[in-house]
């Protein structure tokens, strides 16, 4: 389809968050008129935005999302969509019509805009679902698997939330890039690789460890904090690297953490992408996107998508991720009509 600068449409429909809360009750969908774009800046029209963890945790106020994400705002960190206006003289990089994925906070509504420096070129023949799911979970998994953690053939990493998202993408690249993977799980007959052994998070790590005669780890990545964390410290090789991502658990880590951590010398750091970001600067983000890009085509790293709902249904969807009877096999896109 043919996209024009002139913008026609004048009405932007978003969800918006008014207080820290529930989705069900802090969210409502608005039809706001469209003001003129900025200086400097380009607009997208979205395709395709979906539901990370982070967004539920920012919706709700937890830990740092209280202080740096304060309503009313749009929720949504990561969409895609094309490219329908441009507001800067200076740009070159993208032209009218062109596939794009926006990697900013304010992804929950028909149109974006979004300075240049948020704006990733991605392929055309690339799936909406994939597409949309490429900057938090995926930029995250490949900063710490090559950047942080810089991974090789030697290492043994453990994780916990092995049937995440992002689970799933250290998974394959375990596979690709070479390293041994243990993954950990609830629910461990659900887990998709046949050719990696998962370990059941409701028994002793080490005893399932020592059964299957695995290696000792010497590196471990924790996406949920607190006692689970320290289980997973403990099974940690002397000297080992301790990286955590996340708080799921929404619980800090307890005294034995730290004892163990000294006590075993274990190197502990933790990963905020927002954070990497401010660190590596612009540019050497992008490029870092680049080549996770190239990396995941050319080894055909799958993001898995459960459905597709329409933005208007967004409480349809936190109902479907927070039924604990509903087993989803991937995230849920919501979609611009």
């Amino acid at each position: 389809m043919s996209l024009t600068k002139s913008n026609s449409t004048k009405t932007n429909t978003r969800v918006n968050q008014l207080s820290f809360g529930s989705p069900s009750a802090s969210l409502v969908l608005e039809h706001v008129e469209l003001e003129p774009l900025a200086l400097g800046k380009v607009r997208v029209q979205i395709e395709a935005t979906n539901i990370n963890p982070s967004d539920r945790l920012s919706i709700q106020g937890v830990g740092q999302y209280r202080r740096t994400h304060v309503p009313p705002r749009v929720p949504g960190f990561e969409a895609v969509g094309r490219v329908v206006e441009i507001n800067d003289p200076y740009q070159t990089e993208f032209h009218i019509g062109q596939k794009v994925l926006v990697a900013q906070s304010g992804t929950w509504q028909s149109y974006v805009d979004v300075p240049a420096e948020n704006v990733f070129v991605v392929p055309e023949e690339l799936e909406n679902g994939y597409a949309c799911q490429l900057y938090i979970n995926a930029l995250t998994a490949w900063v710490i698997t090559t950047h942080v953690a810089k991974l090789g053939k030697e290492d043994v990493v453990i994780i916990n939330a092995g049937n995440s998202a992002i689970g799933k993408i250290f998974a394959q690249l375990s596979h690709s890039r070479g390293f041994t993977l243990i993954p950990i799980s609830s629910a461990p007959e659900r887990y998709p690789y046949d050719s990696i052994a998962v370990l059941d998070s409701k028994q002793d790590l080490q005893s399932q460890i020592d059964a299957r005669e695995l290696p000792q780890p010497n590196v471990a990545f924790d996406a949920i904090g607190g006692k689970v964390g320290t289980e997973l410290i403990q099974v940690l090789h002397n000297s080992g690297t301790y990286i955590n991502y996340g708080t799921l658990s929404l619980m800090p880590y307890d005294p034995d953490f730290f004892a163990c951590m000294k006590q075993n010398n274990i190197d502990f750091c933790t990963f905020f992408l927002r954070y990497w970001e401010e660190l590596v600067g612009k540019t050497v983000r992008k490029q870092v996107f680049a080549e996770m890009l190239e990396h995941f085509m050319e080894h055909q790293i799958q993001l898995d998508v459960d459905r597709c709902l329409p933005l208007e249904q967004f409480k349809r969807a936190f109902e479907l991720i927070e039924d604990e009877s509903v087993t989803l096999q991937g995230k849920i896109i919501l979609t611009m009509q």
